[in-house]
């Protein structure tokens, strides 16, 4: 069983269930620019334009942070090298490499750098805004009407600069009314991360846990598990809402979080449920049907997902009369080559049943 590359950024997919699947695929990811992450990791986003001296930048825009329109930003990573050619050459040179180089500019071009402030550096120095940390990919280039990126289209491959291809048609005043509104989502949810009573702030967090900004979703999941049992009444009523199928494995965990060990029984009743529907629908499966649906939110990948939750939720809750279910759903994983040929759920079940039984 082999999961989709594509899936490792999914909202919710569990770290420590796709490492060894995703490990190999991995060491080809190159960076790739994401509006919504660098808008919300950066904390400066400015609209430039290219001065005489090379690597130095003059604001034209502020659409987040703190600098003045007029004042200069020096980024030597974006210094072009030598023998560099312009973006509007760039489609006569796929597959030189050149494309993989910051591209040359003439004075008064425009971009648009997501940057960080180094906490441990003076205000001259910055860090890209990028989950990979490169800077090349906190940037949008601006050639006429066209924007561009740094993107790897194909993993393994080179990260090349190409025309921006976003989620929905948009031109420079759209990316930049996407950043307003993604600032403006991380402001308000910082507002309800302020909120005192847990049941009250678990209330805010819900409106955020379906986002279409990544960041805020992440951040509201995470941050429900802290809520404690004040919040368990709002996880359950999402837990029982299909409108939230997709986020249920992430709201499992932020179940056990927040109520703790009171919350084992419920834990292992939703256990016994997940048993009797992989006994129902799994001798129906073929070998290898991990891979035949590797849509973002593919039924029985979330499923798997809630299941595998379930176990780790019950692990620390530590729940001993759940003993008897991680035992039942260890020896049926193992009675089907289908469910088999993944030995992960395996060997967190008989981890489960060890942990019951000695402590």
């Amino acid at each position: 069983m082999h999961m989709n590359l594509s899936a490792s950024f999914r909202v919710g997919l569990l770290a420590t269930m796709v490492f060894s699947f995703l490990q190999p695929a991995l060491a080809g990811i190159r960076a790739s620019f994401s509006l919504d992450y660098s808008s919300w990791h950066a904390t400066e986003i400015v609209l430039v334009e290219v001065t005489p001296r090379l690597s130095v930048f003059r604001v034209l825009e502020t659409w987040k942070g703190d600098l003045e329109g007029g004042s200069s930003v020096a980024v030597p990573e974006l210094q072009p090298p030598p023998g560099s050619t312009e973006i509007a050459a760039y489609s006569e040179i796929v597959g030189s490499g050149r494309n993989e180089q910051i591209p040359a500019q003439h004075v008064g071009s425009r971009m648009v750098l997501f940057l960080k402030k180094a906490a441990e550096a003076s205000d001259e120095q910055w860090k890209p805004a990028d989950v990979f940390g490169e800077m090349k990919a906190s940037v949008v280039w601006i050639d006429g009407a066209r924007l561009y990126s740094f993107q790897q289209e194909i993993n393994p491959g080179p990260s090349t600069l190409i025309p921006w291809v976003a989620p929905r048609e948009m031109g420079l005043d759209k990316m930049k009314d996407r950043v307003r509104e993604v600032c403006r989502i991380q402001l308000e949810l910082a507002k309800v991360n302020l909120t005192e009573d847990g049941g009250a702030r678990a209330e805010g967090l819900k409106v955020y846990v379906r986002s279409d900004v990544r960041e805020a979703q992440r951040l509201a999941l995470s941050e429900l598990g802290k809520c404690g049992p004040k919040a368990l009444t709002t996880i359950r009523e999402m837990l029982a809402d299909p409108a939230f199928a997709d986020e249920s494995a992430d709201l499992v965990k932020a179940f056990a979080d927040a109520g703790g060990e009171s919350v084992g029984e419920e834990l292992n009743v939703r256990l016994q449920e997940q048993l009797r529907f992989w006994q129902a629908t799994a001798p129906t499966l073929p070998v290898g049907w991990w891979n035949q649906d590797a849509t973002p939110h593919a039924p029985l990948r979330e499923k798997y997902a809630q299941t595998w939750e379930l176990v780790l939720a019950l692990e620390r809750v530590h729940y001993r009369p759940a003993l008897v279910t991680a035992e039942q759903l260890g020896v049926f994983w193992r009675s089907l080559p289908q469910l088999n040929e993944d030995n992960q759920m395996v060997t967190e079940c008989d981890k489960l049943v060890n942990e019951l039984r000695t402590n």
